[in-house]
């Protein structure tokens, strides 16, 4: 496999997750050049700049597909991390551990994942189609 080439924006990135996380910054740069900037749960690109990430007071809100750290073990730093589409991660936040486990297996979130990738490449820029994907899953689970 080749290397994967990381930009300015996976530098700032990783820098603010190395302040939040008290990790290295060759961690969070490592982490996200052997997810090779993709979501571990759909396989997404990623946004990493900071315009994406940064919400302005009534603007959109965080990009869908921002990045954000995801806690393999929830609350504890010890399980690891991977890097996930930011609403991805904010509905596994609102799940028990168990709960969101259960769901991965099945073929409700295997539909969610399809219909996210889809999204991603037809038009990633658009927010609004992401979170009526993540909306009408959430009805359905």
């Amino acid at each position: 496999m080749d290397e994967f080439d990381l930009r300015g924006d996976h530098r700032r990135w990783a820098k603010s997750a190395r302040r939040k996380y008290r990790r290295s910054l060759r961690y969070w740069l490592d982490l996200i050049a052997k997810q090779r900037g993709l979501c571990a749960f759909s396989g997404v690109p990623l946004r990493f700049d900071s315009q994406s990430g940064t919400p302005k007071k009534g603007g959109p809100g965080v990009h869908p597909i921002y990045a954000a750290v995801d806690h393999c073990s929830p609350g504890c730093d010890d399980g690891g991390h991977e890097i996930v589409s930011y609403d991805l991660n904010d509905l596994k936040g609102h799940l028990p551990l168990d709960c969101f486990l259960e769901l991965k297996a099945a073929g409700a979130w295997q539909h969610l994942m399809d219909k996210w990738r889809e999204q991603a490449r037809l038009n990633p820029d658009d927010r609004d189609a992401f979170r009526r994907i993540r909306r009408a899953a959430t009805v359905r689970v």
